[in-house]
């Protein structure tokens, strides 16, 4: 089409794309506009086009949509961490529901309605791990999210999806780099010391803290760790982890603890759970509890059942699931998540939690024998393999419970399993306040 016409203009929103970016529509041909919302007329200058669609840069809003709010955070927009502050939390929720569905729609070919979104009270200051890139500006040391698409650092001094005092204990390590002169990573000359800054908390507020570096040693460790220590008596755990490759993988293999223990302790229900800084672990906790109980109600587990917990990473669910059935087995493919399950099976006293390394496409049939009466399915964000899916409609297994954090590959599980399943139910837990992402629960049932 003639690109001349598209330089500055005015459109309608008539949709957002899963990445919660507006959608116009100018002669037929969509423009994807950030920080646009449904129903809005705005005005914008095109950025990059294909033969698809084009993407463009919002100028001005000429007509707001009722559900826009001015946000909290002065950097949204330009930091990558949040995709929705400028919507209010309700259409948030109204969004994650409509990309949910429209989802099992177009991708699984499946007419599913979503049941329910269980969103937060208060849906801010959630995470309980923050991964934190430094970088240097004007020979200082920085730090903040990276802008959307990007590896260009958006500084921050505050942000409202993490706990103040983490984002206090972040900018005050930052300041310490300065004050010793450590340098930060540059990825492009592969030069320099601090990569990122891990922090984990727990329900006691306890914190771990892990500097990813570049380089074997950090210069004046042992002041900067007594100095953090006084001032931030509830970190626990101080660690130093080595990557020093050309990577965009966060931790490197090498790492030896400076302080503290190399673990926290958290809790989910009545249940405690040993955590390191490479575990697996959901999140928000708050939301956490949440999802974990509608696993327990979908799923409804006997005294006389045996369960598969697929995917089980460190044995959160499986050991949820553990008190309320006969037998259940955890099944990872990383040998070091099933060590972590065993000693949270033994730290909490159950005894009839068994864990297996391997693949679960392989494992179901191992265990077919023992008489499996469900399956939990909590895969990565790639969903499940199609061989599992075979291996569970092969073997006749009864009930399956998928807890997934894609709602696109869920989709196209889902769609895989529905000539022998059927869907019963659709939750969706908003786990991820102010970001396009959505945790998902389905309940199936053999026909």
């Amino acid at each position: 089409m003639d690109t001349s016409i598209l330089k500055t203009n005015e459109v309608v929103i008539t949709d957002l794309t899963h990445e919660g970016y507006g959608v116009g529509k100018v002669d037929g041909y969509p423009l994807f506009i950030p920080g646009a919302m449904v129903g809005e007329i705005v005005k914008y200058e095109v950025e990059k086009m294909n033969k698809s669609y084009g993407t463009a840069k919002l100028i001005e809003i000429v007509k707001p949509s009722p559900h826009r709010v001015k946000p909290r955070c002065n950097i949204f927009g330009v930091c990558g961490g949040c995709d929705l502050m400028h919507m209010s939390y309700q259409q948030q929720l109204a969004f994650k529901v409509k990309m949910a569905e429209d989802s099992f729609r177009k991708l699984g070919h499946l007419n599913l309605s979503v049941d329910e979104i269980i969103g937060m009270d208060e849906p801010y200051y959630y995470r309980n791990k923050v991964q934190i890139p430094f970088g240097m500006r004007k020979n200082k040391v920085i730090c903040g999210y990276y802008k959307k698409k990007s590896h260009e650092i958006a500084s921050f001094d505050y942000c409202y999806i993490q706990p103040e005092y983490i984002t206090e204990l972040i900018t005050f390590i930052r300041n310490l780099a300065n004050e010793y002169k450590i340098s930060a990573y540059d990825e492009k000359e592969h030069q320099g010391v601090l990569r990122h800054v891990l922090v984990r908390n727990n329900y006691l507020h306890e914190m771990m803290i892990v500097f990813i570096t570049n380089t074997d040693n950090i210069p004046n460790i042992n002041e900067i760790i007594n100095k953090i220590i006084k001032r931030y008596p509830q970190v626990k755990s101080i660690i130093h982890n080595i990557n020093n490759k050309k990577t965009n993988v966060i931790l490197g293999d090498k790492y030896h603890v400076l302080y503290g223990n190399d673990y926290l302790i958290d809790k989910i229900h009545d249940l405690q759970f040993k955590i390191s800084f490479y575990s697996f672990f959901q999140v928000n906790l708050t939301q956490t509890e949440k999802l974990y109980q509608r696993v327990l109600n979908y799923l409804k587990p006997a005294s006389n059942d045996i369960i598969i917990d697929g995917y089980c990473g460190v044995g959160t669910i499986t050991l949820m699931i553990a008190k309320y059935c006969k037998q259940i087995y955890g099944i990872e493919v990383v040998n070091e998540a099933i060590e972590n399950a065993k000693e949270n099976a033994k730290l909490n006293n159950i005894n009839n939690a068994t864990f297996i390394v391997g693949k679960v496409e392989d494992e179901i049939g191992n265990l077919i024998n023992n008489k499996i009466t469900a399956i939990v399915l909590d895969p990565p964000r790639k969903g499940v393999e199609k061989v599992v899916i075979e291996k569970i409609i092969e073997n006749n297994i009864h009930k399956i419970v998928y807890v997934s954090c894609n709602v696109a590959t869920l989709a196209r599980d889902l769609s895989l399993l529905a000539s022998d399943y059927d869907i019963k139910n659709v939750t969706l837990v908003d786990m991820f306040c102010h970001t396009a992402d959505v945790e998902a629960v389905a309940l199936l049932e053999r026909k």
